[in-house]
């Protein structure tokens, strides 16, 4: 796969000027959806904004504040050493990882029945967001530092499955599953990267599946869900009625969508619609020639990202290397897992739209993993001296 996107881009490069890097593509495409999105956020939570707030720019003047604090946060991570990534720091990350989580447990912010966020001075962060961040971190370090065992040794998975365990553990206590299939199946994908024997892989993929399967079945709300994601329309005001009106939503756009600021389905129909919805909203004003923009924009994203990593590990820094490989299965993860949901494919899962959706912490979040990845192609354009570098 990687061997095609490279060969894709070198091909396309061929006909492009000299400074359509994957840096430059990157920021374009970052750029470009951050704008889409604060107009589409804008267009999705005017009604909403009026009825709750008496204000109808609410939520955009929010979503405003929470781009210039991610700007801030991108710079951040920019001017962060890769090493320090690195060494002691994917401990003590893991460890303020659940000092948060348990912070969250503890007095966090009771929102439709879950407690995912933290209050503080009127704004509210997500630790869980935090947490997918910080156990990549934590896998890359570990599959470098123990190479030999991850590609011999059944252990070494184990092992990892510990702290990763434990972290997912009071993510799901929440409850938060989307959260959690996103941190496993990120160090799913980058144990198997790192060539982790295929047979052991399986094994344990599949033990995660029944797990998985099993927090679903023993949890009503998450059974109702999957059965009314199976046929909506089965009970159109009851379980199925969010994913109903997101598919109403999507017919109503066609081809070219009813026009900007159109939606009816935004007036009080669709729950949630500026946040876990934002795609159908989207559909619906702008029609499939806007959601393949979206589409095209965040794909062009992530091959970017796999360009950077696949460098990193050719030029030796393997760390980097596997680090961005795992930022891009997390946006590769949230970008499917939220249009499948809106579309049906998929169960209904609370996990944003990179860069589309309204949320603050996922905002900051993505922002600060695009300013790492950008760190990561700078420091990683040379061979590196040592296997160990970063």
């Amino acid at each position: 796969m990687q061997h095609r996107i490279d060969l894709g881009f070198n091909r396309l490069l061929a006909f492009l000027p000299a400074e359509v890097t994957a840096r430059n593509t990157l920021l374009f495409c970052v750029l470009s959806l951050l704008c889409i999105g604060t107009v589409m956020v804008a267009s999705a939570s005017m009604p909403f904004a009026e009825q709750l707030h008496e204000n109808p720019f609410h939520y955009v003047h929010r979503h405003a504040l929470y781009i210039v604090l991610a700007f801030v946060a991108g710079i951040a991570a920019y001017n962060f050493q890769l090493k320090n990534w690195f060494g002691k720091a994917p401990v003590l990350l893991w460890i303020l990882t659940l000092i948060l989580l348990g912070l969250v447990l503890a007095v966090g912010r009771d929102v439709n029945g879950s407690t995912r966020w933290l209050s503080f001075a009127g704004f509210t962060f997500q630790p869980s967001e935090f947490a997918k961040f910080a156990m990549t971190v934590f896998t890359a370090d570990y599959v470098v530092r123990r190479g030999g065992e991850v590609r011999e040794s059944f252990a070494s998975f184990v092992r990892l499955c510990i702290p990763v365990g434990t972290t997912v553990g009071l993510i799901m206590f929440e409850p938060d599953l989307g959260a959690s299939a996103v941190i496993i199946m990120t160090m799913f994908t980058m144990f198997f990267l790192a060539g982790a024997p295929t047979r052991a892989f399986m094994v344990l993929f599949g033990v995660v599946v029944a797990l998985l399967a099993m927090f679903i079945v023993i949890e009503p709300y998450r059974y109702r869900r999957l059965m009314s994601f199976s046929d909506p329309w089965q009970d159109p005001q009851g379980d199925g009625y969010q994913l109903a009106q997101s598919l109403i939503a999507f017919g109503r756009g066609e081809w070219f969508g009813t026009g900007l600021g159109h939606s009816v389905q935004k007036l009080a129909y669709l729950p949630e619609a500026h946040t876990d919805f934002m795609l159908a909203v989207t559909g619906e004003e702008l029609g499939f020639f806007g959601i393949s923009i979206i589409f095209c924009l965040s794909f062009l994203m992530l091959a970017s990202c796999m360009r950077i990593g696949h460098r990193a590990l050719a030029n030796g820094h393997y760390r980097s290397g596997y680090l961005a490989y795992g930022i891009s299965v997390i946006f590769l993860l949230q970008i499917c897992v939220n249009a499948g949901m809106n579309m049906g494919l998929i169960p209904t899962k609370g996990l944003t739209l990179p860069f589309i959706s309204y949320g603050g912490s996922s905002l900051l979040m993505c922002a600060f993993m695009i300013g790492v990845m950008f760190r990561i192609d700078k420091d990683t354009q040379n061979k590196a001296e040592l296997r160990t570098d970063t």
